[in-house]
């Protein structure tokens, strides 16, 4: 895939992102406003894309090679998991940091800037296979060993939520509704399609510009002159993009079994790492920071990323 293409389709998203960041440094959406536009996507925008993009014909090919991709992306998460466990250790911090930093290494931003770009850059059939293969491990992950981590040097009390979080996240609800009406072959009818289809056209820009209003309450100079935020930022964007590459390459997968492993764990810091350092009483600062310049570098590592993984796949 063409890199100057490539680089103009994350370019228009980053310019939302940045009329976002406007928006929320000139309070035009204030603090509440922030939280109540992120529900909007969570749970209204989010989930409609979710489930038209498994309004597929099914095939039992498609629905292998998503198994397959989704048991790469685990294998992944595992790898991330045990890495992540020692790279934060390097940095002399103290351990609820210590745990910002190991969840905001494995979390990328799956929802608000993974589906939206790959969309935009890879199309329809690479969205289904993203949000299966790749969106329910996220899921999963963050709202289990996720929260587990962030919150566990806190007076948070993890396993009372559990269940609802895994049964109730409205990524994994999704997710779960859409696979079945695609193994079922049920088509939404017109009119609720239609609706859907209109819903699932305003995620990307939604998302988007809460990404903006998220990072507009960092404190920008703190997070330009901190080493330790640019390390974190490039192994996540780099690093464990590239040793799930070679490792996959070195296996001989190819095509979407690469693709989108690749393209859905080279997103940045998932803004969930902020949020659930918030709900929990962690260090949302720091968490901020990490989302910050993760997503700042992501303009640059994305379009090499998706280059990489599309031209040698």
């Amino acid at each position: 895939m063409n890199f100057l293409l490539t680089l103009q389709n994350v370019s228009v998203l980053f310019l939302l992102i940045l009329i976002g960041y406007i928006a929320g440094k000139t309070n035009i959406v204030s603090l509440k406003g922030q939280s109540e536009l992120s529900n909007l996507v969570l749970k209204v925008t989010m989930p409609a894309t979710i489930i038209l993009a498994m309004q597929m014909e099914y095939t039992p090919e498609r629905l292998t090679t998503a198994f397959r991709i989704t048991a790469i992306v685990i294998f992944a998460y595992i790898g991330m998991i045990i890495l992540s466990i020692f790279i934060s250790k390097i940095f002399k911090v103290a351990d609820g940091k210590k745990d910002v930093i190991q969840i905001g290494l494995i979390l990328p931003n799956t929802s608000f800037m993974g589906y939206p770009i790959v969309l935009s850059i890879l199309g329809g059939e690479a969205l289904f296979f993203a949000v299966l293969g790749a969106g329910l491990v996220f899921e999963f992950v963050s709202w289990t060993y996720g929260i587990y981590t962030i919150s566990r040097t806190t007076a948070f009390d993890f396993r009372k939520s559990l269940a609802k979080n895994i049964i109730f996240s409205p990524g994994i609800l999704s997710i779960a509704i859409g696979l079945l009406l695609f193994i079922l072959s049920i088509k939404i009818p017109e009119p609720i399609h239609m609706t859907m289809k209109m819903l699932g056209q305003a995620t990307s820009p939604l998302a988007m510009l809460v990404v903006g209003i998220l990072l507009s309450r960092s404190n920008i100079k703190e997070c330009l002159i901190s080493v330790k935020l640019y390390l974190i930022a490039l192994t996540r964007l780099l690093v464990f993009p590239l040793l799930i590459f070679a490792v996959l390459k070195t296996f001989g997968f190819t095509g979407m079994e690469i693709i989108i492993p690749v393209v859905m764990l080279s997103m940045p810091t998932a803004a969930y790492v902020a949020m659930f350092s918030s709900n929990v009483g962690n260090d949302t600062n720091l968490a901020s920071q990490i989302v910050f310049i993760s997503s700042l570098l992501s303009l640059i590592t994305i379009p090499i990323m998706v280059m990489l993984a599309t031209r040698f796949a």
